[in-house]
């Protein structure tokens, strides 16, 4: 297995609508990240395709958040970062560590922003770090007593200040040479053979909370808990900003009626929250975040469990037997909650 991985920071259509957007350096850019993406896939490293949220064309409601047209790879995971660097908050360093990662390829845009700054926390955080500028893209910036930096200058800055400090910066043959060499001095081990052994099921207590109500959204909420848990009484409050911020602004449409629910899942290892909404007349939109450290962040490999299923599976009946139906009754589905008791 490898210990590398490619990050390709930001290469989304966010950036077509700025304003300092350019085209001249764009297809030399698109050529050497296609070559950096098509080796690492020859050389199956994972790819990890990184995108920024924030507002106006970086929102997720903006449709932006995507891919450029040119890309056509399938990363093995898919991060959302609304910081500048890749690794906090985002879930990426635990994914990176559960793989056994310790070396980071970096492209993408911008060369001087989000591209530096996650080489500079990566390698803070114990991770070599192999810098491709050649796979980078940014723009000419002024500077505020009116000079202005051509896009060369400032990739020619950021090499100077990661060099032999943060980062060992290459060009796209040189960071394919790279994981050659690191691939010959790899030892060749055979993992040992695993054989699954499920530990007997145990119920959980499901308990229906009060509603939980933001605009003219109306989520049905349940705890469901493992004995023994010691997280903090307030912890789920603590993400419902970004519950609010996930939904869509018009909770009622010809589509969909502003209802669904939340599981409050305190785990054995980790606080689940598991949110889904109604939408498109019968599908169910599902988001879910998870504890680390008693912080909480969008869940990458982590998904809800047979516990929440049991959710699922009332809510999916009450939603055909109330909604689905030629009079819809949303007071009908919100006042129907499943209930379980192991006392």
């Amino acid at each position: 297995m490898s210990h590398s991985a490619l990050l390709i920071i930001d290469v989304q259509r966010s950036f077509e609508q700025k304003d300092f957007w350019q085209e001249q350096d764009f297809p030399a850019f698109k050529q050497a990240i296609s070559r950096l993406i098509d080796g690492c896939q020859r050389r199956d490293v994972p790819l990890v395709d990184v995108f920024h949220v924030s507002q106006g064309p970086f929102s997720l409601d903006s449709g932006l958040v995507v891919p450029m047209s040119f890309l056509s790879h399938q990363p093995q995971v898919r991060i959302y970062k609304h910081v500048h660097n890749a690794l906090t908050e985002s879930g990426l360093e635990l994914w990176l560590r559960e793989r056994q990662i310790d070396h980071l390829i970096i492209c993408g845009m911008r060369t001087e922003q989000c591209c530096e700054t996650t080489a500079r926390v990566a390698s803070d955080l114990g991770f070599k770090v192999t810098f491709v500028t050649e796979a980078t893209l940014t723009f000419p910036m002024q500077h505020p007593q009116g000079a202005t930096l051509s896009a060369a200058d400032i990739k020619l800055r950021t090499e100077l200040v990661l060099t032999e400090r943060f980062a060992r910066i290459t060009d796209v043959a040189g960071a394919l040479a790279e994981l050659d060499q690191l691939a010959e001095n790899q030892p060749k081990t055979t993992p040992p053979a695993e054989h699954w052994q499920a530990k007997p099921y145990l119920p959980r207590k499901i308990t229906p909370l009060a509603t939980w109500k933001f605009a003219d959204w109306q989520l049905k909420r349940y705890g469901i808990e493992f004995a023994g848990t010691t997280s903090a009484a307030d912890i789920f409050e603590r993400a419902y900003s970004r519950v609010a911020s996930w939904l869509p602004p018009q909770a009622i449409t010809a589509d969909r009626p502003g209802v669904g629910w939340m599981l409050e899942h305190r785990g054995k290892t980790m606080d689940y929250l598991v949110v889904g909404w109604w939408d498109n007349e019968n599908e169910l939109r599902i988001k879910i975040w998870v504890t680390e450290q008693g912080q909480w962040r969008e869940a990458i490999t982590e998904s809800f469990c047979v516990w929440d299923m049991q959710v699922m599976a009332f809510e999916r009946d009450a939603f055909v037997n109330t909604l689905l139906q030629p009079t819809p009754d949303i007071a009908a589905y919100m006042q129907q909650h499943l209930t379980l008791n192991l006392e």
